[in-house]
């Protein structure tokens, strides 16, 4: 049920757009990027006439996010690992993206728009949790851990 709903607001949130522009990519051509997220995960799901894409991804944390504690260095994080506190922490993303290139089909930092939602699920001591972040392409957001992720 939970994955059903969070599905949901991944794509009601995307169909309305919101999306944050603190990252820049550089300029590829739209085939380079789907191959590449395809490589981490992603599945196309669907392919218009004017060149546009639609790519999701929904499971385990993939190397298409990196993230970082504090002010340290972006990079990839395993699915699960080890709290502080000792709890169990399972890693989550779902994605949903649109790669909309222009005549020559090279997608340039604002043709990318979309959705990726970090969830952490943490376990441990009988109890447990389940918090997320959502930011855009050229976005990144931060759980109040501390934790930030982008799109990588």
């Amino acid at each position: 049920m939970i994955k059903s709903s969070a599905a949901l607001i991944v794509l009601l949130v995307f169909l309305t757009g919101c999306v944050s522009s603190s990252v820049n990519r550089p300029d590829v051509s739209v085939d380079e990027e789907v191959a590449r997220l395809k490589q981490l995960g992603f599945r196309q799901v669907t392919r218009r006439s004017d060149g546009t894409r639609i790519l999701r991804y929904s499971g385990r944390m993939t190397r298409a996010v990196e993230c970082r504690q504090g002010s340290g260095s972006f990079a990839p994080i395993p699915s699960r690992r080890r709290a502080a506190n000792g709890q169990s922490e399972t890693i989550s993303l779902d994605a949903y993206l649109k790669l909309s290139p222009g005549a020559d089909g090279v997608l340039s930092n604002h043709e990318r728009d979309g959705i990726y939602i970090v969830t952490i699920k943490t376990r441990g001591g009988g109890a447990s949790s389940l918090r997320g972040i959502k930011f855009g392409p050229r976005g990144q957001d931060t759980f109040r851990s501390g934790l930030t992720c982008r799109a990588a």
